[in-house]
Formats: structure tokens, sequence, C-alpha cells
């Protein structure tokens, strides 16, 4: 006897069928020269109670099209025939070749267009195309840890001796680009500098960088370091970028320096680390930089020497400035960590003069740092942070701020009281901001309003800028913080 299988065969009569996407634009990533996209995905739904056959799903383009894409397993510019079962979906997959960054286009643009009977639809397809200036890995550091942990790889390239970058063309940066001992990096004003995923810019001991160190720019035209990710759901993203060193590393030396003037750092992991000063003076200065968006700590100091002007810092995920030993002073600065992407464990600042290793060993560091005309806030109970071991140096003084902070601290390590710490400062108000053109306003305000109780509450000393953040005169007296009152 023969038994004979047979399936029913399904119909898919439907036509003139208006589909639904699960996006009406498609945002890929920028195209450097050489690298392809990551592949985007569409889902594209029927809504109807009958299987339906969609005619033609094509490229506007047509075969000229840098895009690419896979409908439903069937890899073409122009696919004929989708099937779509009854209240079910299909998948188009979809990428840009790297021959895009050829393009003399800007942005480029093309459509996935629909046909079912009737029916045309479209869904955009956007992607910025530039050419630029690449940092790609030539070496591998390994650095060796105890068993059972695994060795740790650090990719680098050494950039030149006396480079600098301007701003004719982006850079971008895979892996870590290294400013050599005795070695210089300059990075004029407007550059635009993207660091891959674990990617950042170390300055080795002994090597200098500077960022527009003639300041002859402003912060419209700000040298910015970001993320390789345009796309604009990830225009805000945090931790997009810093490898084991952090975003930006300035290693310990006698003669380690940098100079930063008008920068944006946005979406880093750790921003901006300054290891161990080995001389007297600083070996970081900034001023009129906006430090913003990154997943742990914006500055963080290893017993570093920094000096800060017009110096704003956004939110963290740990701690906006953090210090473990080292010296430190800040002028006109504003530290307002309004983190609000998870749960946050640090302040907005946090100041430490000693540490402990994993067997329990306490080892000390000397600190001093000095806060003036300077607003220390955020969206925390307190957003000062303390550690002191009355063994070693803490010298801390705050004056003429205004400061978030804990009232009456359990280790009873201060009191507001104390003039030596506090000096003319103001504590836990109702302190107002607004929008900067530089952020936008869901993201993060630091601007103080025009009711603000900030206003005229600043004392010049020394070191103050005669302009703010923005490039506005000061008043007299002056606003706390790096911006004045509109």
């Amino acid at each position: 006897m023969t038994v004979i299988g047979c399936r029913n065969t399904i119909e898919f009569p439907g036509t003139n069928v208006e589909l639904s996407f699960s996006s009406d634009t498609i945002y890929l990533d920028t195209v450097f020269t050489g690298l392809a996209s990551s592949t985007r995905t569409l889902k594209v739904f029927n809504p109807s109670d009958e299987n339906i056959t969609i005619d033609r799903v094509y490229l506007g383009r047509g075969t000229a099209s840098f895009y690419r894409m896979n409908v439903d397993g069937i890899s073409g510019k122009d696919v004929e025939n989708v099937e779509v079962l009854a209240k079910d979906s299909t998948y188009i997959f979809i990428e840009i070749s790297p021959d895009a960054a050829g393009s003399t286009e800007l942005v480029y643009k093309d459509s996935i267009l629909f046909e079912n009977g009737g029916i045309q639809q479209h869904v955009d397809l956007v992607t910025t195309v530039w050419d630029a200036v690449y940092h790609f890995p030539t070496n591998v550091l390994t650095i060796n840890r105890p068993e059972p942990l695994p060795p740790l790889k650090l990719a680098y390239s050494v950039l030149g001796e006396n480079e600098v970058w301007d701003n004719t063309k982006p850079h971008v940066v895979y892996g870590y680009a290294v400013v050599d001992s005795a070695h210089r990096l300059t990075i004029e004003p407007g550059t635009q500098v993207h660091f891959h995923d674990g990617s950042g810019l170390w300055v080795y001991r002994d090597g200098e960088l500077y960022v527009d160190p003639n300041e002859m720019g402003s912060l419209d035209d700000a040298v910015v370091f970001q993320g390789d990710r345009l796309e604009p759901s990830y225009e805000w993203v945090p931790g997009q970028w810093g490898g084991l060193l952090g975003g930006v590393f300035l290693q310990g030396g006698a003669q380690s320096k940098a100079v930063l003037n008008n920068l944006i750092i946005k979406n880093s992991s750790t921003s901006l680390r300054v290891d161990s000063a080995w001389g007297s003076l600083p070996n970081l200065t900034v001023n009129n930089t906006i430090i913003t968006h990154s997943s742990r700590v914006g500055l963080y100091g290893g017993y570093g020497n920094i000096l800060g002007t017009n110096l704003a810092i956004g939110p963290s995920g740990v701690y906006g400035f953090y210090g473990l030993g080292g010296n430190y002073r800040f002028d006109h600065s504003t530290i307002n960590n309004t983190w609000s992407f998870s749960s946050r464990g640090g302040t907005g600042i946090g100041m430490v003069n000693f540490f402990e290793d994993a067997a329990g060993n306490r080892y000390t560091r000397s600190l001093s740092a000095k806060f003036t005309n300077t607003y220390i806030g955020g969206n925390l109970a307190s957003e000062v942070a303390m550690g002191i071991d009355d063994n070693e140096v803490f010298d801390v003084r705050f004056e003429n701020s205004a400061l978030k902070i804990e009232p009456n601290p359990e280790a009873g390590h201060y009191t507001l009281t104390d003039t030596t710490l506090f000096k003319d400062c103001e504590f836990n108000l109702n302190w107002g901001f607004s929008s900067t053109p530089w952020i936008p306003e869901d993201q993060w305000r630091f601007l103080p309003d025009s009711v603000s109780l900030l206003f005229s509450k600043a004392k010049a000393t020394a070191i103050s800028p005669l302009l703010d953040l923005g490039g506005t005169g000061r008043s007299t007296p002056a606003t706390i913080g790096a911006l004045e009152r509109p």
C-alpha cells in the first residue's frame, strides 16, 4: 500500500491593502570611507484579514542606489511578489555600501517603495556621508592580570610628532590615538572628532595636547569630541566611546600638559581622566568647555593638578567631578548633575584623600581643592561628597559658591557654619535654570534663568574670566557659575 501525503496550498488573493511599517524613516550610521553601515531592520505589517502579495518592493534610486536590502530572505534592489500572511509581517534588512562615502552629497537619501495593487507607499532612508581622516590602531598593548582573569587588550596608534588636526575634515578614531612622550597634538577650532566604541585619546607621559590654544574660537564653532554614531537617536546617548583608560586620558609626567579651550565633550564613559601630576603647575588647564552625558565620570582627577574656568559639567552616571588626591582650582564653573538615564550612586562632586585596595590596605593622597564662584547641584538631595582621612591633608574651600549639600552629614566631616570650609556660600536654595544654544532643553539646562538667585553673588578672583562660557561680558558683581544670567 502506498501512502501519498499532500499539503494545502495557501492562497494570497489580497491586493490594494495599505501596509503599515515599524518606522516611516530609517536612519543608518554615518558612512565613513571604507566602512559599511550596520544593518537596520524594517518590519512591514499586513493589517488585513487576507493573505496578500506585495507586487513590488524596490529602491527609488534603482540599481544606482548605495543602499542594499534583503526582503524576506531575497537580496536585491528590486524584489517582486512578496507574500505576507494575514495579520502577519515580513522583515526588510537594510544597509548602505561604503561606496556611499564617495558621494558628493552630505546627506544621502533614498526610499523603499511599495506597490500593492493601486496602493503606493514608501519608507525614507537617510544616512550622513562624510569624507574623514581615520586613525586606525596599528599596535596592541597586552595588560596581564592575575589568574583566572584574562589579559586586557588595548589597541592603539601613535600620532605624528607635532600633529595638527584642523576642521577641513572630521577625524575618526578607532582604538586609542596616542600623543607620545615629547610629542604634541594641536586641534584647531571647529574640528569634529568622532570616537568609535571603546576608543579614546591617550596623552602619554610628557606628551602635550592643545585644543584651540590661542582661544581663536568659541562654543559656536567648538571642537567636539563625540561618538561615531550620528543617527538622531544617538545624539545624546551616554557611554558611546571611551575604553579602558576613559575617553581622554592624560597620563602623569613631569611635562605632561593639556590646554583645552572652547571644547564640547559628550557621550563618553569617563570623559576626561587626569593622572598623577609630577610638577607644581597644572597638567590640565580647561576653559570654556562643556563635558556632558558621561556614563561614569565627567572629569576624573587621580592625584592630578587641574585648573578650570568657565567649565560646565553636566549629567554623569556617577560623578560630575571626582578627585582622588591632587590639587584642583575651579572658578566660575557649573557642575549640575541631573542624570536621569539610570540610578546614580555618585554626586555632583566627590573628593577623597585615601583609597583601599582589594586586600583592605589603605593608602592616602593629599588633596587640596578650591571652588570660587561655582555652582554645584543636581537632582539628588546632596551633590557634594567628601571622604576624609584625618592623617592626610584634606584642604578644601568653597567661596562665593552655591551648593546643594547635606547640612548634617553622618560622618560629621563638616558643618555649614565652618567659614574655613564655606565662605560666603549659599546652600540648598531653589536655583532655576533655562536652556542653552548648545544642549537641548530636554537633555540638560544650566543657564541661570531670569530670576535666578545666582545673579550678582560672585566675587572676582585673580583667575576670574572677563567673559562667560558663551562669550558674554560678566556683570558686576557677576553671576555664580559658568554662564551669566540672561
